[in-house]
């Protein structure tokens, strides 16, 4: 009785899988599968069931942060983001606490020195190192 009642479990554990794609009921069919094991071989209820909770919670608490990595690996850049590491020539200045600006594929785009004290003059060719809310943040090359 307790085979079926642990098949149906897993089962419904695998199912759930499908459906919600969140990693979280997955490990249940592995403790599910050492609870049909045991409960196979004709050990009672208090044997299989620490055993399906101890292989569950392992096996989530080992794989699930791995196992959700590599399934998240596709991650898009946006088009803004292209652009970080490319060189630009600086349009207008950048002052202490003044923004100057670049033209990013036609578009002018306001620029930001990673150094906060740094002063570059118009003309010099600047790196972005990254992008932060609107503005891209450059050093001088």
């Amino acid at each position: 009785m307790w085979v079926y009642i642990w098949l149906a479990i897993t089962a419904a554990a695998l199912v759930l899988e499908f459906i919600t794609s969140e990693m979280v009921s997955a490990w249940f069919v592995g403790g599910g599968i050492v609870a049909i094991i045991l409960a196979a071989i004709g050990l009672d209820w208090y044997y299989h069931l620490p055993a399906f909770i101890i292989v569950s919670v392992g096996l989530m608490l080992c794989f699930r942060r791995y196992v959700m990595k590599k399934l998240n690996k596709t991650t898009e850049r946006t088009n803004a983001e292209t652009v970080i590491g490319k060189e630009f020539e600086l349009l207008t200045g950048i002052k202490f606490n003044e923004a100057g600006s670049i033209r990013v594929n036609g578009v002018v785009w306001t620029a930001v020195a990673e150094d906060d004290h740094a002063d570059i003059p118009a003309g010099k060719i600047v790196v972005v190192e990254k992008i932060q809310g609107n503005k891209y943040i450059v050093k001088e090359k």
